[in-house]
């Protein structure tokens, strides 16, 4: 294609409303997933899993499966649109802990005590 050609080209292009950058839609921007919260268990005993269900909804998630006493892993859990969740940590002791409202864009440690 000769340099006139693709000239007119581009012209009638534009004049239609086209332009190369306009031809192709711009992919949205990808919205926030998950966020990851660091869990510290210092419990003297095992955590069996945790849980977590945006604040005040019944649909509980399991969050993050055995973690040993000492030890720390990291749990994802879905944006939520205030960041407040419910969490609920079951242990090999038959203990459990519950926790309402955690704000986990602002917090994103959870150390598990006795």
């Amino acid at each position: 294609m000769n340099t006139r050609t693709l000239a007119a080209a581009l012209v009638g292009a534009t004049l239609f409303g086209l332009t190369p950058a306009q031809a192709a839609p711009k992919p949205k921007a990808k919205q926030a997933g998950a966020v990851t919260v660091t869990v510290t268990n210092s419990r003297k005993a095992d955590l069996v899993q945790l849980e977590a269900a945006k604040s005040g909804s019944p649909d509980w998630k399991e969050v993050l499966g055995p973690l040993k006493s000492g030890k720390q892993a990291s749990a994802k859990l879905p944006q939520a649109s205030d960041c407040r969740f419910d969490l609920r940590g079951t242990f090999d002791d038959g203990q459990s802990t519950d926790a309402s409202g955690i704000n986990v864009c602002t917090d994103k440690t959870l150390n598990l005590t006795d």
